[in-house]
């Protein structure tokens, strides 16, 4: 009895432990004013918002089956043999003050743009990308240290998934200025966030000269704690005075890329996501593979392409470094595209 009665405490120990630590990443729910708003929205239905492409998921097959989630508890059979070519920054690595127009990509979808000497951070998530620490890896460290972060001006976020937020960098970073997607404020302003920007689809803003559009994605967003859709997710364009960025976060391939390319003209750079693309008959709905990469790419008429989404957090079921090997191939068998396309090392930096 002794033993049963101390295993019991140990699990309840364990338990509360577990739910203290999870606390903090739960998301946050939409006040009834918030959602008030949003039901006027013709993409909001019944407390959820909606794909601009409809949606199914199958929770008894994801990824494989249910029981297939426990890959996410060990290493992944897809990490690479050897680590992945990288390069480690710290302060010393970035300009100060910021350069005109640079890009750092900090592995899967983080990244460092410096644009009209403002510096904006998109989608941090420097250790695993899970509500606990065991939980989906990377594989490898982060190209950079959250304390080795330099100065930034805004921070960027496409939607509240664990591998594009995650609360320690934003618990680290809360004078900068956050742009997210409608739904999130209330979880950024929990871990410590003071100046936030809400956006919907295809709304834009000017700030100290740097304009912003919140652009739709085919997607889907959830958290621990808010469940699925309750909070939007999308894709963002960042002007300057003379350049036009597009960073697409997560999505699946849809038609509104051939719409913003057309609404949006003479986009100079686009970062899209090629990663986590298999198995194809579930991870189609949510992420592009390296060839739709680039038909988006080609609808939206941009000059230059950077891949992201790939090689850092092991989703998928293809190897790390598949993506990369596609382009590769690609690439050498389409002249037109060999001084378009920059697959980056992690912590890779691109002057342009």
């Amino acid at each position: 009895m002794t033993v049963i009665l101390y295993a019991l405490l140990l699990s309840a120990i364990f338990a509360f432990a577990v739910y203290f630590h999870l606390s903090g990443e739960f998301g946050a729910l939409p006040s009834a004013e918030e959602e008030a708003a949003y039901a006027r929205l013709d993409y909001y239905k019944d407390g959820h918002f909606q794909s601009p492409v409809k949606t199914v998921f199958y929770a008894d097959k994801v990824s494989g089956g249910r029981g297939h989630v426990l890959r996410f508890f060990s290493k992944s059979p897809n990490a690479p043999d050897r680590p992945l070519p990288k390069v480690m920054l710290d302060k010393s690595s970035f300009s100060d003050p910021p350069s005109d127009y640079a890009l750092y990509w900090l592995g899967h979808s983080a990244a460092i743009l410096e644009l009209d000497g403002k510096r904006l951070l998109f989608d941090p998530v420097f250790d695993n990308a899970a509500p606990l620490p065991f939980m989906v890896r990377r594989y490898d460290e982060a190209p950079i240290k959250r304390e080795d972060l330099p100065a930034v001006d805004y921070i960027v976020i496409t939607h509240n998934h664990y591998d594009h937020l995650d609360k320690a960098t934003i618990a680290r970073l809360p004078q900068a200025s956050f742009f997210c997607p409608l739904g999130m404020g209330r979880l950024l302003a929990k871990w410590g966030a003071r100046n936030i920007q809400e956006l919907d689809w295809w709304q834009e803003l000017m700030h100290n000269n740097v304009k912003l559009v919140f652009l739709p994605a085919h997607h889907w967003s959830k958290r621990l704690g808010q469940g699925g859709n309750r909070s939007l997710w999308g894709a963002w364009l960042v002007e300057s005075r003379q350049q036009r960025v597009f960073f697409g976060g997560d999505s699946a391939y849809f038609i509104g890329y051939q719409e913003i390319g057309r609404k949006f003209p003479g986009i100079d750079l686009a970062l899209l996501p090629c990663g986590a693309f298999a198995p194809r008959w579930f991870m189609h709905l949510s992420h592009l593979n390296v060839e739709e990469m680039f038909m988006a790419f080609a609808d939206l008429r941009a000059k230059t392409l950077i891949p992201i989404h790939w090689g850092s957090i092991a989703l998928g079921h293809e190897p790390a470094d598949e993506p990369a090997r596609l382009i590769q191939e690609r690439i050498s068998h389409d002249a037109w595209l060999q001084n378009k396309v920059h697959c980056l090392p992690v912590g890779g930096r691109l002057i342009l």
